[in-house]
């Protein structure tokens, strides 16, 4: 399902037909009293933008830049540079030993991870030595949404270019990173923002667990003791934390939710947590006061009507980076 929320659909317009945000909400409250209960906002908005003739994505357009990837579409090609290399991991599906590789890849527009599933490409990377800040074409590739953030999968049709020579814009390796790390303010964030967040850590509640697929990290159901993923069928699994914190930066708090390795990261072995209140309220009482820095994106929760972050990255606030950038800029 191809998926573009609210924000995303009011951009495009913007962009399309020059028009200002006020004038594009306008029109779809307008359109909200003609249709009632029978649409949501979104669903207005999607009418607007066809009513002003903005095409908001393009079934048959295969070549994207990152910014313009969306959830449910398939077949992307995309040129990028090599951002970080998170290697090649082995799992066990159904008795039998498969791979999967992981890359951050960026261009002037923003930053995607892709995961590499096709046992051909896997020995691609394997065979060819592929270099961070080299540029690659990935292609054929589909786009899903993980966690709240948006990822390129290359399957049996994808395909990788490796080393090729072409320019991915005239931006450097830092500035792309930092596109997805704009530094914010909480009270300043709206739902879809990629930002970096440092603040306090004000209070910890208890990690959660589940079991997820390993080739996906989606949650699966268990069967009699096995774990079946939606999209991958009879998998095996691994017990995944996920840990909620509150974070203040002086303008206001808010909720922050950490998966995985960035709950390691606050918490190294958080499953030994499990029924040992003892235990996690001695880690509690560390975190309170911690003062770190968080990348990620903030969301919307729709039932208790507020803005949440989704923690992409965790680390502690680099004191020393920050002087030196106070004294550059003094």
């Amino acid at each position: 399902m191809i998926n573009l929320n609210y924000e995303d659909i009011i951009s495009k317009i913007k962009e399309d037909r020059g028009l200002s945000e006020d004038e594009i909400n306008t029109r779809v409250n307008e359109k909200m009293v003609q249709l009632g209960d029978l649409i949501s906002k979104s669903g207005a908005a999607h009418i607007v933008a066809n009513e002003l003739g903005v095409k908001l994505y393009d079934l048959n357009k295969r070549k994207f830049k990152i910014k313009d990837l969306v959830a449910g579409i398939s077949s992307v090609d995309v040129v990028g540079k090599v951002l970080t290399l998170y290697g090649i991991r082995e799992f066990s599906r159904n008795n039998t030993v498969s791979k999967v590789a992981s890359i951050l890849l960026g261009d002037e527009t923003g930053t995607v991870r892709v995961v590499v599933w096709d046992t051909k490409q896997i020995a691609l990377l394997e065979n060819h030595g592929l270099v961070e800040g080299g540029v690659i074409r990935v292609k054929n590739a589909y786009v899903k949404e993980n966690n709240g953030f948006k990822e390129m999968h290359v399957g049996s049709r994808g395909e990788l270019e490796l080393n090729i020579d072409e320019e991915v814009g005239e931006v450097k390796f830092n500035s792309i990173v930092s596109e997805r790390k704009e530094k914010r303010k909480i009270t300043d964030l709206n739902h879809g923002d990629f930002a970096n967040l440092n603040g306090y850590i004000v209070q910890v509640f208890e990690p959660k667990f589940y079991e997820a697929c390993v080739e996906c990290n989606r949650k699966v159901l268990l069967d009699n003791g096995k774990g079946r993923c939606e999209q991958h069928g009879e998998v095996e699994t691994r017990k995944n934390a996920v840990l909620n914190f509150y974070l203040d930066d002086g303008s206001g708090n808010l909720r922050v939710v950490a998966f995985r390795d960035n709950v390691k990261k606050l918490i190294p072995d958080p499953e030994s947590l499990q029924g040992n209140i003892e235990k996690f309220e001695s880690y509690k009482n560390k975190l309170l006061g911690s003062f770190i820095s968080v990348d990620g994106k903030a969301v919307k929760n729709m039932m208790f009507d507020r803005i949440e972050f989704i923690a992409n990255n965790i680390q502690e606030f680099d004191i020393d980076s920050k002087i030196d950038e106070m004294l550059k800029t003094a």
